[in-house]
């Protein structure tokens, strides 16, 4: 999803709850695809940096299962 200024989710004057199911959707899609694509870039940047790439990825994908479990427990 690309970022529109004219939309009014995006020029902050539409609160999330506030958007349709639809457009809370793509809210949440969007932010997901900036979370995989900053997580990847974070692991990118921790090789750059001599550090274990695959050691800072597997951290980020801990905290996002840690989400997911939060998710799935407080919908129970």
């Amino acid at each position: 999803m690309e970022y529109n200024p004219n939309t009014p989710h995006q020029r902050g004057t539409k609160s999330f709850e506030s958007l349709t199911f639809k457009e809370q959707a793509l809210s949440i899609n969007a932010q997901c695809s900036v979370l995989e694509k900053a997580i990847r870039a974070h692991a990118r940047r921790a090789a750059q940096e001599r550090r274990d790439a695959n050691a800072a990825l597997e951290r980020c994908v801990r905290q996002v299962e840690r989400l997911t479990a939060r998710l799935r427990q407080s919908s129970s």
